[in-house]
């Protein structure tokens, strides 16, 4: 899963982890059911991204892998994944790998892994599902339940028009009926998803020209300003580590510690503003 994101997507799937397991079971072939999420550590240094077991009558496993950035040797690790998760568990496996973006995708995300022997011949063939999110209407997304409505904004369907998308998220949000707390958590989601695919600029503005269009709610207008305001902290986080990176290095613990800390965008804006002027990481946060 990519770092960036991480936390975002597996929050929006422990809002309804049925809700992603049946969905990509119906990717994958798998008879949709009832579902439980499984432990993903599966050695001292590998984790899957989620596995989900279906206790229908012929058991089986689901494993999702997520990911929003291209590197080549992915298939090799699926593989691996599967073949511990199997034998953890003494059950068949699906793999299906999640692509977020079209900068995702390698060379060899073929959907089949060869191990080829010296001789020329197969060792192993492993098969696994693909699944690029962008390619579908966002109604399969949207119709999927609101744990998984987030991703319609990633959709080719969305990029032609994102107020319109924006619009249609929020009114499955409404017709779904979920609480305030977990529509402010999904709203805040979305915005840090987009930025997978949009500028900033593009995805505030269009955030907050939806506060004024949107029913005269105050409650709701204050759902969607704070998740607004989380998206654009991270957002504006991962942008400052990124600069700092190139022209401080890496941040030491202690110094991702403290912008870890940070939630408040205008405390960020100030920080992007003076990177230019100071020479290290310490220099920039002893002004703040």
């Amino acid at each position: 899963m990519s770092k960036p994101f991480d936390a975002t997507l597996n929050g929006m799937i422990d809002t309804g982890p049925d809700q992603w397991a049946n969905r990509f079971a119906r990717i994958a072939g798998i008879p949709p059911g009832p579902s439980v999420p499984v432990d993903t550590d599966l050695a001292t240094t590998l984790q899957a991204d989620k596995v989900f077991r279906f206790n229908g009558p012929s058991p089986n496993l689901l494993h999702l892998e997520l990911e929003a950035n291209p590197r080549t040797g992915i298939p090799s690790e699926l593989l691996r994944y599967n073949t511990i998760i199997a034998h953890q568990n003494d059950l068949p496996v699906e793999t299906v790998l999640i692509l977020l973006r079209r900068k995702a995708v390698a060379s060899d995300m073929t959907g089949l892994y060869q191990r080829i022997g010296v001789n020329g011949n197969i060792i192993t063939a492993f098969r696994y599902h693909v699944e690029r999110v962008w390619e579908r209407p966002a109604n399969f997304w949207l119709d999927a339940g609101p744990a998984l409505a987030p991703l319609s904004l990633l959709t080719d369907e969305a990029d032609a028009n994102l107020e319109t998308a924006l619009g249609r998220f929020q009114e499955s949000l409404r017709d779904q009926r979920i609480n305030e707390t977990l529509t402010k958590a999904l709203i805040g989601s979305s915005f840090v998803l987009c930025g997978l695919r949009y500028n900033q600029d593009r995805i505030a503005d269009t955030y907050r020209r939806m506060v004024m269009l949107m029913e005269d709610s105050t409650t709701y207008q204050w759902i969607l300003e704070k998740g607004v305001n989380q998206g654009i902290s991270l957002g504006q986080k991962n942008m400052l580590l990124r600069l700092g990176a190139k022209r401080f290095g890496q941040p030491s613990p202690s110094i991702a510690s403290t912008l870890n800390a940070i939630t408040d965008s205008v405390r960020f804006e100030r920080l992007g503003e003076r990177i230019l002027d100071v020479n290290t990481w310490e220099e920039l946060l002893a002004e703040e």
